[in-house]
C-alpha cells in the first residue's frame, strides 16, 4: 500500500521553514545544518511533486501551494505536539513558544519573566528572539511579540505598552557636553539601530524641526547594543520609552527634551485566529497584556 502522508519529519522541517521562508533560520532554530533543511524540503516536494518553495540567489519564498500546505498542516502539527506533551508530561509542565523583536525580548520582557514564573510555575517559556515577522498562521509558534500597526492577518490582537520617542543620554555626557539648539550634545554621535532608522525623523517631524547640520550617526545593528553604548556615554540616541523606562525611571539614562512623540507603530501581542490558545499560551497572553497595560 502507498504512503498516503509523508515524513514526519520532512513535515516539521517544512513548517519550520515556512514560518521564517528561511532555510539558515529554520536550520538554527531545529539545530541543524542549512544542507539539511534543504534536503528534507526536496524530499517533501519530491513526495508531494509539488513546488514548495521557489529558490531566489537571496533566500526563497513559499510558492502559493507551499502558503496553502503550510496553513493546512499547521494544526495538525500542534495537536500532535500537544498530545505529545499531554502523555510525556507527568509533572504537568507546559510550555509556550514565543517569538519577539529582539530588543523588547532583551529590554523588557527578560527582566520581567522571573515574576512570570513565579506567577506560572508550571510553565516553560521558550522565547526565539528574532526581528523576521513570522506569519502565524503557518508557524508552530503559540504566541508573538511584534511591533506594527494592525491588522496582522490572521491573527487575534491586543495591544500593549505605549510606545514613545524621545531623544536620550546618559547623565555623564550630558554634564560634559554643551547641549546645540535641539538640545542634543553638542559633537555627540547619534547611535541608532537601522531596525528603527526612521526614529530621529519622525521625532524631529513630531516636534517640528529640522534635521541638525553635521550630525553624525554611529550605527549599532542590535538595540541593547545601541542602548548600551549610550549608556557608557559613547552618544545619544531617540530612545523607544517602552524599551528604556526602567532606565529612564532610576536615572541611567536622561530625557534631551520634555516633548515625546509617539512611535509610528506600536507593540502587541499576537495569537493565531481561529484556534483556541493552549492553557499555557492564554496565561502568558493574560499576563503580559496585564503587565503591559500597567506600564503604558
Amino acid at each position: 500500500m502507498l504512503r498516503e502522508t509523508p515524513n514526519l519529519d520532512w513535515l516539521r522541517v517544512f513548517s519550520e521553514t515556512a514560518a521564517s521562508e528561511s532555510f539558515v533560520i529554520a536550520a538554527t532554530r531545529l539545530g541543524v545544518t542549512s544542507g539539511a533543511v534543504s534536503q528534507r524540503i526536496k524530499a517533501l516536494e519530491a513526495f508531494l511533486r509539488v513546488e514548495l518553495f521557489h529558490r531566489y540567489p537571496q533566500g526563497v519564498k513559499l510558492t502559493e501551494a507551499g502558503r496553502r500546505y503550510a496553513q493546512r498542516i499547521a494544526p495538525a502539527l500542534e495537536a500532535l505536539t500537544a498530545a505529545t506533551r499531554d502523555i510525556t508530561d507527568t509533572r504537568g509542565v507546559q510550555s509556550v513558544r514565543i517569538t519577539a523583536l529582539p530588543a523588547l525580548a532583551q529590554l523588557w520582557l527578560g527582566p520581567r519573566l522571573e515574576a512570570f514564573h513565579a506567577r506560572e510555575s508550571n510553565i516553560n517559556v521558550e522565547i526565539w528572539a528574532d526581528p523576521e515577522v513570522i506569519d502565524m498562521r503557518t508557524s508552530n509558534f503559540d504566541v508573538a511579540l511584534r511591533y506594527g500597526r494592525p491588522p496582522f492577518p490572521g491573527c487575534n490582537v491586543w495591544p500593549i505598552l505605549s510606545d514613545d520617542l524621545v531623544p536620550v543620554a546618559s547623565p555623564e555626557l550630558i554634564a560634559s557636553a554643551s547641549l546645540d539648539d535641539h538640545g542634543f550634545p553638542a559633537g555627540a554621535a547619534l547611535i541608532s539601530d537601522p531596525y528603527w532608522e526612521h526614529d530621529l525623523a519622525d521625532w524631529l517631524a513630531g516636534v517640528s524641526l529640522d534635521k541638525p547640520k553635521g550630525l553624525r550617526v554611529q550605527a549599532i545593528s542590535l538595540y541593547s547594543m545601541a542602548v548600551e553604548a549610550v549608556l557608557k556615554g559613547r552618544g545619544f540616541m531617540i530612545g523607544h520609552s517602552s524599551l528604556i523606562g526602567d532606565m529612564l525611571d532610576d536615572g541611567r539614562l536622561v530625557p534631551l527634551s520634555d516633548q515625546r512623540v509617539p512611535a509610528a507603530k506600536q507593540f502587541h501581542v499576537l495569537t493565531r485566529a481561529g484556534a483556541a490558545p493552549s492553557p499555557a499560551a492564554d496565561a502568558f497572553v493574560r499576563w503580559i497584556a496585564e503587565i503591559g497595560s500597567e506600564a503604558a
